[in-house]
C-alpha cells in the first residue's frame, strides 16, 4: 500500500484518505471472523481495487455487480436460518450493505461524512457477535486508536503529541465512563441470540458411557471444562465432587446409563432423609455437546430448561451447544434413600461370577453374605486397599474378557475408571447394588477466593453403593491405590502422594499464574460482560440498603477518581531529557501568553528574531538566540554557556510576567 510510505515520518500525521483507511482496518478487523466466504472474497478484490493509482468507470461498475452477487451468495447459500437467529441475521445483512457501500464511496475517491462515521459504525455492530475479554480489549484498543488518528489529523503535530493527548483523554474519562456503566439504564434482552459465538469448542463431556478399552487410555487435557463462583468459601477437596451421570449396565469394554424407562422411579425429594451444609455457587458451563449440567453433589435446585431425575442426573433440555450459567444449590452432607414408589434397578446387581473368577472367589472367602451391608462395603474397601494397586494415567491394556480380574490381580495399574469398575463389579457380586458415577473432582488448590477452575484433567469416576438404612453412599475406590505414577498429565493430587515439594519452582509460578489470569478473566466476564439489567438493580438497591456498602462503594470511586486525576497530571507535564530544550520550552511558553506563537516550521532563530520586531524592548533575545545556538550547534559551548542561558532566560521571564 502506497500509505506505509508515511508510517515511519511520525513528525507529521498522514493524509486524511490513509488516517480513514486505517480507521476502516481497525474496525474491519472483527468481522474477517464472521463474514461469508464471497464477502471475504469480495472485500479482498476490493481492497485491489481501491489501491489501485486509478480507477475507471468499467471497473467501479464491476465492483458495484460483484458486491450484489457476493450479497446474494452469503445470506441465500451460506446462511441456515433454523440455526442462525432472526436477528442475526438482519445485523448481518446490515454489514454487508455496509461494507459494499464503503468500497463504492471509497473508489470514489471522495470522502464524505457517511464514510467518516462507518468505522464507528462497523466497531459498533460487532459487538453483536463478539462478547467476550478478547473483544472487550480490542474494542477499547480499537478505540484507542481511532481517538489517536483522530486527534492526530487535527493537531497536525507529530504520533508522540497525539499518543500522549489521546492517553490524557482516556484517563481524565475514566471516572466518567464507569460510573456511567454502573448506573446508566440497561435494556435486557429476555429471548435475545447475539453474544460470542466463537466459543464452540467441545470440551470433554461424559456422554453416558466409560470406557475400559482403548478409549480409555486417552489422556485428558487442561482446557476449562466449567469456572464456579461459590456464595462461600470454596469446600474441602473431600466434598468437591461434580456429578454428571449415574452408570449402571456393564457390557465389558464400557458401562452405560440405563434406557430412560428402566431408571429408578421417584422424586429428588422422595429420597432425601436428611441434608445439612447447603451452598450456592454459579456455574459457567463450556460447550460439551451433551446435556448434562453438572451439578456438585448432591444437588437440591433444578437449574431453568432442565431436570433432576431419581439417580441425581442433571440434564438440560437441549445440548450444551454454547456457553451456559446457571445457579446451583447442594447438600454437602445428606443421606439418600429409594421410597416405596421407586423401582430398585435391577440392573444395579447384575454381575456374572463366571466372567471374574478369581475376583469372585477371593470375595466370598472374606466376606459373607448374611454379614450387614456396611460391613460388606468396609471390607470390601480393605479388599482393595490389600492389593497395592498403582495410580496411573498411562496404563497397560488390560484383559477385555476378564476385565475385573486383569485389573485387580495381573496389571495393577489404573485410573479411575479401572478403579470404579472393578469395585462396582466386586460390590455386586457380593450383593450390594452399585452405579458408578462420572462426573469431575475439583481441587482447592485451583481455587482463588472463592472462584473455582475444573478442567479436562479433572474428569473422574467414582462408586455409590445402597446401603441399608443410608442409601446411596459414595466410595471413593481410586484413594485405595498405595502409590501414583508421576506423570506431568496426572494433576489428580487428591489421589497421590506427591508432596509439594517434588513440584518445580517454575511449575508452581506458572499454574498459580495461569489460575490468577482465569480468576481475573472470570471477575471481568461476570461484572462487566455479563453486567446484566439484574444485577444493576441489585447493585442499586444494596447501595441504598447498606450503609456500610455504600460508604465502601463512594470511597473507592472517590480513590479511583484521585488515581485518574493524578495519571492525567503526570501524563499533562512534559518530560524533557535534552535541558536545553527544557528551559527554552519556558521562554516558548512566555512568548505563546504574550501573542507569539510558533509557527509551523518555524526556527527558533525566525522566532526570536520575529518578537524583537513586534517588541523593540526585546532587546535580550538577541543574547538569548546567540547562547541557545551556541549550545545546541558549538563543540566548544561547555557548562557556563548552558548556565548564562540559563539566567538570561529567568530574568527575561521575572520581567515580564
Amino acid at each position: 500500500m502506497r500509505y506505509l510510505k508515511y508510517l515511519p515520518n511520525t513528525e507529521k500525521p498522514p493524509s486524511r484518505q490513509a488516517l480513514l483507511d486505517l480507521a476502516l482496518l481497525l474496525a474491519l478487523l472483527p468481522h474477517l471472523f464472521i463474514l461469508k466466504v464471497p464477502m471475504l472474497i469480495y472485500l479482498l478484490l476490493s481492497v485491489i481495487v481501491i489501491f489501485k493509482q486509478k480507477s475507471s468507470k468499467g471497473l467501479i461498475l464491476l465492483t458495484a455487480v460483484a458486491g450484489i452477487a457476493a450479497i446474494a451468495l452469503s445470506f441465500f447459500a451460506e446462511y441456515n436460518l433454523a440455526s442462525f437467529s432472526r436477528l442475526l441475521v438482519f445485523i448481518s445483512f446490515l454489514i454487508s450493505l455496509l461494507i459494499y457501500a464503503i468500497t463504492l464511496q471509497r473508489l470514489s475517491r471522495k470522502i464524505n461524512f457517511y464514510l467518516l462515521i462507518s468505522p464507528a459504525l462497523l466497531l459498533m455492530l460487532s459487538f453483536f457477535f463478539f462478547n467476550s475479554i478478547t473483544m472487550l480489549f480490542y474494542a477499547l484498543s480499537a478505540l484507542f486508536g481511532l481517538v489517536l488518528l483522530l486527534l492526530w489529523q487535527r493537531m497536525q503535530a507529530s504520533l508522540a503529541e497525539a499518543v500522549k493527548v489521546t492517553v490524557m483523554l482516556f484517563t481524565f474519562s475514566l471516572p466518567i465512563v464507569a460510573l456511567l456503566f454502573m448506573v446508566f439504564p440497561r435494556v435486557s434482552f429476555k429471548k435475545a441470540e447475539f453474544g460470542f459465538k466463537g466459543e464452540h469448542v467441545k470440551r470433554t463431556g461424559h456422554d453416558g458411557t466409560m470406557h475400559l478399552d482403548s478409549k480409555a487410555l486417552l489422556i485428558p487435557s487442561q482446557k476449562v471444562v466449567m469456572e464456579v463462583a461459590f456464595q462461600k468459601e470454596v469446600p474441602p477437596d473431600e466434598l468437591l465432587y461434580f456429578r454428571g451421570s449415574a452408570l449402571y449396565v456393564d457390557k465389558r469394554t464400557s458401562w452405560n446409563t440405563l434406557p430412560t424407562s428402566l431408571r429408578p422411579k421417584g422424586s429428588l425429594s422422595a429420597q432425601l432423609l436428611d441434608t445439612a451444609g447447603v451452598i450456592h455457587y454459579q456455574v459457567t458451563l463450556y460447550p460439551h455437546r451433551q446435556k448434562w449440567l453438572y451439578m456438585l453433589d448432591m444437588p437440591l435446585y433444578r437449574p431453568a430448561k432442565s431436570s433432576i431425575d431419581a439417580d441425581l442426573m442433571t440434564t438440560s433440555y437441549e445440548r450444551i451447544n454454547e456457553i451456559r450459567r446457571y445457579r446451583g444449590m447442594s447438600a454437602l452432607q445428606y443421606s439418600l434413600q429409594l421410597d416405596d414408589s421407586a423401582i430398585f434397578a435391577e440392573e444395579s446387581l447384575e454381575a456374572d461370577p463366571e466372567r471374574d473368577p478369581v475376583t469372585a472367589r477371593a470375595l466370598h472367602s472374606i466376606i459373607n453374605e448374611e454379614d450387614p451391608d456396611q460391613l460388606k462395603a468396609d471390607r470390601l474397601l480393605s479388599y482393595f486397599s490389600s492389593l497395592e494397586l498403582t495410580y496411573s494415567l498411562k496404563p497397560e491394556p488390560i484383559d477385555l474378557a476378564h476385565p475385573v480380574d486383569s485389573f485387580l490381580h495381573d496389571s495393577k495399574v489404573g485410573y479411575c475408571v479401572h478403579f470404579a469398575a472393578a469395585f462396582a463389579t466386586a460390590a455386586r457380586l457380593i450383593g450390594l447394588p452399585s452405579r458408578i458415577i462420572t462426573g469431575f473432582k475439583a481441587e482447592r488448590s485451583s481455587a482463588v477466593n472463592n472462584y473455582l477452575v475444573i478442567k479436562e484433567a479433572n474428569a473422574h469416576a467414582w462408586v455409590e453403593l445402597y446401603i441399608d438404612q443410608r442409601g446411596w453412599v459414595r466410595y471413593e475406590p481410586t484413594s485405595t491405590a498405595l502409590k501414583a505414577v508421576a506423570s506431568p498429565d496426572n494433576i489428580l493430587t487428591t489421589m497421590q502422594n506427591l508432596t509439594a515439594q517434588e513440584q518445580s519452582l517454575f511449575q508452581k509460578v506458572w499454574q498459580q499464574s495461569n489460575l490468577y489470569y482465569m480468576y481475573a478473566k472470570y471477575t471481568i466476564d461476570t461484572w462487566i460482560l455479563q453486567y446484566s439489567r439484574f444485577k444493576q438493580l441489585t447493585l442499586l438497591k444494596t447501595l441504598l440498603e447498606d450503609t456500610l456498602f455504600l460508604l465502601k462503594f463512594v470511597g473507592s470511586f472517590l480513590l479511583f477518581t484521585l488515581l485518574c486525576i493524578g495519571l492525567f497530571i503526570v501524563a499533562q507535564k512534559r518530560k524533557y531529557r535534552d535541558p536545553l530544550l527544557y528551559k527554552m520550552d519556558l521562554l516558548i511558553t512566555l512568548l505563546r501568553q504574550k501573542g507569539i506563537s510558533r509557527g509551523q516550521g518555524e526556527t527558533m532563530d525566525a522566532l526570536l528574531h520575529r518578537a524583537m520586531a513586534l517588541h523593540p524592548e526585546y532587546n535580550v533575545l538577541e543574547r538569548i538566540n546567540e547562547l541557545y545556538h551556541m549550545a545546541r550547534y558549538s563543540r566548544h559551548a561547555g557548562k557556563e554557556t548552558l548556565d548564562e542561558l540559563a539566567h538570561k532566560i529567568e530574568t527575561f521571564i521575572k520581567s515580564n510576567k
